[in-house]
């Protein structure tokens, strides 16, 4: 991993979704205490339980956050593509650390914001600690659907609502290319790498889908949002 002390302008503080809020002068005090940290492929950035010293924006590359089980077995909680934040829930805990693991799927640059000098920010700021709150709460339900969703439906349901909803992103074109390797959708959706790979035959075989690697197009969109 290399820090550097690049130059972060404003502009680019303005991406952050929670910094975005801060005053003028506030901004500029966070960009200038920010560090630039460049990652290689599959390199750690933190573990967890490791003080919580920074808040982090992928500026470009591919994150994975995870857990690890007793006997080792690593349970993806979430992918942060470019242009998403991730840990200011870090910065509400009374004894401030890291809850998951963190490294890079692909090579990646992040910028990392100092976690302490914000907390002091919001000690001043009501409006942007309820502002804050107000993001987290968003990205609580979301994971609440998520794990519903991995707990009530069976792995073909999973399945089909996880590639409706990379179609949507994409534009409901009913062409995308998923965002990480078949192995680690696998894993996000709690599901064998074998069970995947088994229903994408079975919709490649109903006519449903047509895949090449990575692409993906969806023929019977129908089709697909019956089965989920």
């Amino acid at each position: 991993m290399m820090r550097s002390r690049e130059v972060i302008t404003i502009a680019e503080v303005e991406l952050h979704p929670v910094l975005s809020q801060l005053p003028p002068e506030l901004k500029q005090r966070a960009a200038e205490r920010a560090r630039v940290v460049k990652l290689r492929r599959a390199e750690p950035l933190f573990q967890q339980g490791d003080p919580a010293r920074w808040i982090y924006f992928c500026r470009s590359g591919q994150v994975k956050l995870f857990r690890l089980s007793g006997d080792g077995n690593e349970k993806i909680v979430n992918i942060i593509n470019a242009g998403r934040s991730f840990a200011e829930a870090t910065m509400f805990m009374p004894r401030r650390c890291y809850p998951v693991h963190c490294s890079s799927l692909t090579a990646s640059e992040l910028i990392a914001y100092d976690a302490e000098d914000l907390v002091q920010a919001l000690k001043s700021s009501p409006e942007l600690c309820f502002y804050m709150l107000g993001m987290l709460s968003r990205r609580l339900h979301e994971k609440i659907g998520q794990i519903e969703a991995l707990s009530l439906q069976s792995a073909q349901t999973r399945i089909a609502n996880y590639l409706l909803s990379e179609s949507r992103k994409a534009g409901n074109t009913g062409e995308f290319e998923l965002p990480i390797g078949k192995k680690y959708v696998a894993n996000f959706l709690s599901v064998k790498p074998e069970t995947f790979s088994r229903a994408l035959t079975a919709l490649e075989q109903a006519g449903i889908l047509s895949t090449d690697a990575r692409k993906f197009v969806l023929t019977n969109v129908p089709a697909l949002e019956r089965i989920a």
